[in-house]
């Protein structure tokens, strides 16, 4: 039972069960709509988990899951784009890219060995559209509260995770090969820490959400 809970299940049922108190009575669809992205990562992860134990192979459903994680992470960024500049010609633009680098990556192998050039490409995405958010944020006028921004807070959240990623991919054999406590490998730690950022920083920009809405409708 305890294989089923870990830093990475734990943090996204959190952020999920937060999703699901914060962002159910919101009226943007980009927000809500990580209330259903939370709540099929928490079944990925969990049955991934049960699989992987059952079968020992869990790679074609992290392989589906990568186009939903594609999917509802670029809406997001529509919405959060859509305060300064007309994101979509972009954002389509990389979801075609991604969708050829996805097909082409199986055409080359087995649904049962995961897409790692997929997912790099998609996280290379993810960072600059999180770094060309914070340069569209510098050149606007208006002033933001950090503390209580929740596009703030969901763009840090995704811009650690996803930079955090690529570089653990570029290292990762070498990183694979150290081992900091009873045999538990340093790239394992780093990927749960990164979760543990993503989804706390989600948790606390859907919490802020919540707020600001609370607060405009007083």
């Amino acid at each position: 039972m305890l294989n089923y809970f870990n830093a990475n299940t734990v943090s996204e049922l959190v952020c999920f069960i937060v999703a699901l108190f914060c962002l159910i009575k919101d009226h943007n669809i980009a927000w809500k709509s990580m209330i259903l992205f939370l709540f099929i990562t928490c079944v990925i992860e969990f049955s991934g988990t049960y699989i992987g134990i059952r079968y020992g192979n869990n790679n074609w459903e992290y392989n589906i899951f990568l186009m939903c994680e594609s999917g509802f992470t670029s809406l997001m960024f529509i919405n959060l784009f859509s305060k300064y500049t007309d994101s979509k010609p972009m954002i389509i633009y990389g979801l075609t890219l991604f969708v050829v680098c996805y097909a082409t990556e199986m055409a080359y192998h087995s649904f049962l060995y995961y897409d790692n050039l997929t997912y790099g490409f998609m996280s290379i995405q993810f960072v600059l559209y999180s770094l060309y958010y914070f340069y569209l944020l510098l050149k606007d006028d208006a002033v933001v509260k950090f503390k209580y921004s929740p596009d703030f807070w969901w763009i840090c959240g995704t811009l650690f995770f996803y930079f955090g990623s690529t570089a653990c991919n570029l290292f990762y054999h070498q990183l694979d090969n150290i081992q900091i406590y009873r045999g538990e490998q340093l790239i394992d730690f780093i990927f749960k820490l990164l979760n543990v950022i993503l989804y706390g920083c989600w948790s606390y920009s859907f919490i802020c959400r919540k707020w600001i809405r609370k607060t405009l409708k007083d």
